[in-house]
């Protein structure tokens, strides 16, 4: 297991899922939300040399299904941190505003972050697909 920094405070509700030198996963306390940045090796080809980065999403689970939101890609692993702890931010935002997690959805999430470090994209605009899965 690779820790965080020391400096790293999760936002309030956030919990540590899985930390792993190639992985990084928080959990909201109350209901689904994750949110996870994993290391990725540069296998597509980008403009410029990379061997490797980041890619951040949030998750969330209901029952038998996920809804989950790419959020882009970031250049190193503090990046990552920075990313995540901008998204349980965001949630925390939004969960206050609303006053409740009903109507926290991943892209309501996702829609708001500013990656730093953020990896181009060959397409114009940042990458923010989103997929809703089924597990049997």
């Amino acid at each position: 297991m690779s820790p965080l920094p020391e400096d790293v405070q999760l936002p309030s509700g956030w919990v540590c899922k899985r930390i792993e030198t190639d992985e990084l996963v928080f959990a909201h306390g109350t209901g689904g939300l994750e949110v996870e940045a994993t290391c990725v090796d540069g296998a597509q080809p980008l403009p410029f040399e990379l061997t490797q980065c980041w890619e951040v999403t949030c998750r969330l689970r209901a029952r038998e299904s996920a809804s989950e939101c790419s959020i882009g890609r970031v250049t190193t692993r503090a990046a990552a941190v920075e990313a995540l702890r901008s998204c349980m931010e965001q949630a925390n935002r939004l969960v206050r505003r609303d006053g409740s997690t009903d109507t926290l959805t991943p892209g309501a999430i996702a829609g708001e972050i500013d990656l730093r470090g953020e990896i181009p994209s060959p397409t114009s605009g940042r990458d923010t697909t989103h997929r809703t899965t089924l597990r049997h």
